[in-house]
């Protein structure tokens, strides 16, 4: 049996496809569908997950960590408890171990292959991340998908249709916003274009409630300071969710607020709501509107179907803004399990197409037609940020005086939103000086959301050296580079110099922990006794 995993900023969950083929999610220890993607460490070797560790938060806040989702892929990000350093990829590898023990009790079967969801607009660092902090939970990842390519394949599957259709996927979490456009051609799903902010998400709308709440509470207690208090703020969070979760359904809610003996029942309208929010809404649908445009110029005229996804997308502003823009009335799709349920999905895709279609039949339960439909299900996707290499700038004086101290920017190879797997074949460089022992071959990821050749506006992710280059060689020697980057990510990169046929060619997993310290860090977090 294989599992889906939503491993959300706000919330996470599970599913499985059941003997019915249907995808069912799986309830919590608690009884609830989704957990809260907070780990609350109260000792050493002892920690919370879920609703436990938000409600533990509430008084000890020093030592929880929520959001970690924004920190995958950073290796310069670290938590410390009770003298113990930890990961982004070990924090969320304590949910995604709290969410197969929980399945494991109520099913009575082990948890071992699963598919994780990332957002659309991760780049190769973070999904590497990602993939790799299943590991560190001693689980088997037979593959990342991006959510809004789960939300459609769970919409497919509820409801099945024929031909091809374009959908635009509009996924709006607690820490992530995608737009992406997919083609659907019967179950196979191939990304058009994708866009997002990594930053923006449900909980940006609750950080300008929790100061809403803070200065309706500094007006009619000015000498008060309950913002310095950290349990007064971690109470505020949870209270500014609540708020916005019940304006979804309600034009007005209230909240008391109690600090220093004093009390203060704080009034929020959804008019006045949205006015506070109204630039997050709007960055969201600038980035739609520029998605669409770009699926447009590769021949998208139209969209079938647009679907929300994610917690945030109940509010009502939402689908009034993108009808507007869109001239189709968005559909809500399970907006906080339809990822989960369309992972469960590609995860029994993914696991049938490791084996022929008898042994699949057999292992899976199903018919050989049924095993053979699954094996040649696709699912294609795109660089969601474009891969370059970093180059002289010959056109710089000092290129041909002082090559260490002239101008570099980076030449994307593989654009944002190139079909995968890619290969560029060999594009031409050269040499920058004469006599030119060896080259650094520098791998750049482009940072943000525009594409720029500015050094500064990318990542360096790795590099790798052409070594021992034939003597007497002039400034100016071709050399030329090859970029093949896979549906997993794995980026290899091909250089050689064609008249010596000296080359270097190496894989290059972008980012995430070397295997040392995912060993380590899956001993680590296997030591630890979870509560929930």
């Amino acid at each position: 049996m294989a599992f889906g995993i939503d491993l959300g900023t706000t919330n996470s969950c599970i599913a499985y496809v059941d003997d019915a083929g249907r995808p069912v999610v799986v309830r919590n220890a608690l009884g609830e569908y989704t957990t809260p993607s907070a780990v609350y460490f109260e000792g050493r070797d002892s920690v919370l997950v879920g609703a436990a560790a938000r409600n533990a938060a509430l008084l000890a806040p020093d030592l929880a960590v929520q959001l970690v989702k924004r920190h995958m892929g950073r290796k310069d990000v670290e938590y410390t408890f009770h003298g113990r350093r930890y990961t982004p990829e070990s924090i969320s590898a304590l949910v995604l171990r709290e969410l197969a023990a929980a399945t494991e009790r109520r099913l009575g079967r082990p948890v071992r292959d699963v598919v994780i969801t990332v957002p659309a607009s991760f780049g190769v660092a973070e999904r590497q991340a990602t993939r790799q902090a299943g590991e560190i939970a001693g689980l088997n990842v037979l593959d990342v998908l991006a959510e809004p390519v789960a939300a459609a394949l769970s919409g497919q599957e509820r409801h099945p249709a024929r031909g091809v259709r374009h959908l635009l996927v509009y996924d709006l979490g607690g820490g992530t916003f995608d737009t992406t456009v997919i083609r659907m051609d019967g179950d196979d799903a191939h990304v058009v274009c994708t866009d997002g902010d990594r930053r923006l998400g449900g909980a940006d709308w609750d950080a300008r409630i929790r100061t809403f709440l803070l200065e309706t509470f500094a007006e009619q207690h000015p000498r008060l300071d309950p913002g310095a208090d950290e349990r007064f703020v971690q109470d505020l969070w949870i209270k500014a969710e609540q708020l916005k979760e019940e304006l979804s359904s309600s034009l007005t809610r209230h909240k008391n607020l109690r600090f220093a003996g004093k009390a203060v029942r704080a009034e929020l309208t959804r008019q006045r709501l949205e006015e506070l929010t109204a630039d997050l809404l709007d960055r969201t649908m600038k980035i739609t509107e520029e998605t669409a445009e770009r699926a447009r110029a590769q021949g998208v005229t139209a969209f079938d179907e647009v679907v929300l996804v994610g917690g945030m997308t109940r509010m009502p502003a939402v689908a009034a803004r993108l009808e507007r823009l869109l001239g189709t009335t968005p559909r809500h799709h399970e907006p906080d399990l339809a990822v989960a349920r369309g992972a469960a999905l590609f995860a029994l895709v993914r696991q049938a197409q490791q084996g022929d279609a008898e042994d699949v039949a057999d292992r899976l339960g199903i018919s050989r037609a049924q095993a053979e439909s699954m094996r040649s299900r696709r699912v294609t996707t795109v660089v969601p940020r474009g891969f370059g290499v970093k180059v002289l700038d010959h056109n710089d004086p000092l290129a041909h005086t002082d090559p260490l101290r002239a101008r570099a920017y980076v030449v994307h190879l593989l654009p944002a939103g190139t079909v995968l797997p890619a290969d560029t074949g060999p594009v031409a460089f050269a040499t920058a000086m004469d006599n030119q022992p060896g080259i650094d071959v520098e791998v750049w990821e482009q940072n943000g959301r525009e594409s720029s050749e500015e050094v500064a506006d990318n990542t360096l992710a790795g590099r790798g050296r052409l070594r021992d280059l034939p003597p007497r060689l002039p400034r100016g020697t071709p050399i030329h580079i090859t970029f093949h980057m896979g549906e997993t990510g794995l980026l290899t990169v091909h250089a050689v110099e064609p008249a010596s046929a000296r080359q270097v060619r190496f894989d290059l997993q972008i980012g995430g922990l070397d295997r040392a310290d995912v060993e380590r860090a899956r001993t680590a977090v296997a030591r630890h006794d979870i509560g929930s």
